[in-house]
């Protein structure tokens, strides 16, 4: 299990860094993943993987995630 928990000011809940939701983001992004393995895998839950994608698909994230052709289609 890889999770990077950030210490932060919410109590009971674990802050996640920047850098490890982008990288889970993209990672979820990749065809043929399964996003609740990946997700089970690093120990956090389900659907907050699914918005760390979607917030990266919507730049929110980091910024926008690009095609290897460069083009701006979502994966």
């Amino acid at each position: 299990m890889d999770t990077e928990v950030v210490s932060g000011n919410r109590r009971g809940r674990p802050n996640y860094s920047p850098e490890f939701k982008h990288r889970l983001a993209v990672a979820a992004c990749d065809p043929g993943v399964s996003v609740s393995k990946l997700a089970q895998d690093h120990g956090i839950n389900t659907n907050m993987l699914f918005k760390w994608r979607r917030d990266l698909r919507s730049g929110l994230l980091t910024g926008p995630l690009r095609m290897k052709c460069g083009c701006s289609r979502w994966c």
